[in-house]
C-alpha cells in the first residue's frame, strides 16, 4: 500500500449511488479518487478482496475534509480495474453509473463545486425517467400485441426541490402525433408546410377555437 499523504486537504463531492447510500468523489489533477471501503460496499465486497485484484501498492492514503486521519482511496484506472474482474450485478451497476451517468456529467461542468445540486437534479430526474419508461414498456407489452410496438412515449417530470418529490408521468403516442406548446401549434399551423394536416382538421380546430372563444365572450359580456 503507498503510504503517500498529500499536505493539502482534499474536498470530496458527496454523491448519492443508490438511496440513502452516498459515494464520495475526490477531484485532483491526474484524476478522480473514490473512498476504498465506499467503493466496496456499493459492490457488496471487502476491501481486503478488491485490493489483491490490483497492481500493488495499490491505492493512496488521502487527507479529505471532515477526516481526522488519511482514508484508502482507488484512482480512477483502479476502479476499473476492479470493476471489471468482479464479476457481478453490483459491479456492473456501479460500472454504468460512474462511467455512464456521474462521470460525463462532471467532465461537462468542468468543475465540482459548482456542479452538486445541478448533478444531484440530473441524476435524480434520470432515475425516475428511467423508471417510468420501464414500467410503462412492461405495462404494454403484458397487454399483448398492440399500438405500443409502432408508438412513442412522451416523459413528464414534476420536481419539487424542498420536498424532494418526483412525480413522473408517461403517455403513449402514435408516430403521427406531435407534442407542442399551444403557442407552437399556431406556429406550426401557420406556417406552410411544417405541419402536415387536412383541410378537415383545421376547421374541426378552429370551429373548436371559435366555440372557445364565444364562451369566454359570453361570460366576460355577463
Amino acid at each position: 500500500m503507498n503510504h503517500h499523504i498529500p499536505l493539502d486537504v482534499n474536498a470530496p463531492l458527496r454523491l448519492d449511488y443508490a438511496k440513502g447510500f452516498p459515494l464520495r468523489v475526490i477531484r485532483r489533477e491526474e484524476g478522480f479518487w473514490f473512498v476504498a471501503a465506499e467503493i466496496a460496499a456499493a459492490m457488496k465486497q471487502e476491501v481486503e478482496a478488491l485490493l489483491p485484484m490490483l497492481e500493488q501498492p495499490a491505492g493512496r492514503l488521502l487527507l479529505l475534509a471532515g477526516e481526522d486521519e488519511p482514508v484508502l482511496c482507488l484512482s480512477e484506472g483502479e476502479l476499473d480495474e476492479i470493476v471489471r474482474r468482479v464479476k457481478k450485478p453490483g459491479a456492473r451497476r456501479l460500472r454504468r453509473w460512474w462511467q455512464e451517468e456521474t462521470r460525463p456529467a462532471l467532465l461537462h461542468e468542468g468543475g465540482v463545486a459548482s456542479t452538486v445540486e445541478s448533478l444531484h437534479l440530473a441524476l435524480a430526474l434520470a432515475a425516475e425517467a428511467a423508471q417510468q419508461v420501464s414500467r410503462a414498456v412492461m405495462a404494454a407489452v403484458l397487454r399483448g400485441p398492440g399500438p405500443w410496438q409502432h408508438s412513442r412515449w412522451v416523459v413528464a417530470l414534476d420536481y419539487e426541490r424542498h420536498n424532494k418529490q418526483r412525480w413522473p408521468h408517461g403517455k403513449l403516442i402514435g408516430l403521427s402525433s406531435s407534442v407542442a406548446t399551444l403557442e407552437g401549434l399556431a406556429e406550426l399551423i401557420a406556417e406552410p408546410g411544417r405541419m402536415p394536416v387536412n383541410n378537415g382538421d383545421l376547421v374541426k380546430l378552429a370551429a373548436a377555437c371559435h366555440l372557445r372563444l364565444a364562451e369566454r365572450m359570453g361570460r366576460i359580456a355577463g
